[in-house]
């Protein structure tokens, strides 16, 4: 009887498994171009940091953009970095965005809420004294 080979049973699924990579997200500028929210530097985990990605607000909501490098003898423009994985640049983009909300949008919204709390005890010290 011929001797066979062992084979090991497929375990791959027909989806791949999503990777959880850290982002570290630092926003370098606010505002520092027009059509331009603010830049930001993300060290992907302990291996690479991506410098100037920019964040852009659009039609559809906010965007963030990879660095672009200008290709010679032409007018266009490639990103310098990109993801071979759909859901990694989800990911690297919710990061981004994130962080945006959370050192940007965040702070303005504060001090919107705290501004209308001192007009309503102003009013109400107001009221008080007649």
């Amino acid at each position: 009887m011929p001797r066979r080979a062992d084979t090991q049973e497929n375990t791959n699924t027909a989806e791949p498994m999503e990777q959880q990579v850290p982002f570290e997200v630092t926003i370098t500028e606010h505002n520092p171009e027009r059509g331009v929210l603010a830049t930001a530097d993300v060290k992907v985990g302990n291996m690479m940091t991506i410098r100037n990605v920019k964040i852009k607000e659009d039609d559809y909501g906010l965007t963030v953009t990879m660095p672009r490098t200008k290709v010679p003898h032409a007018e266009q423009y490639k990103d310098s970095v990109y993801f071979a994985d759909k859901s990694m640049k989800q990911q690297f983009d919710q990061a981004v965005e994130k962080a945006y909300q959370e050192n940007v949008l965040a702070p303005v919204l504060d001090q919107d809420e705290a501004e209308e709390e001192m007009e309503q005890e102003e009013s109400a010290g107001m009221n008080m004294g007649m």
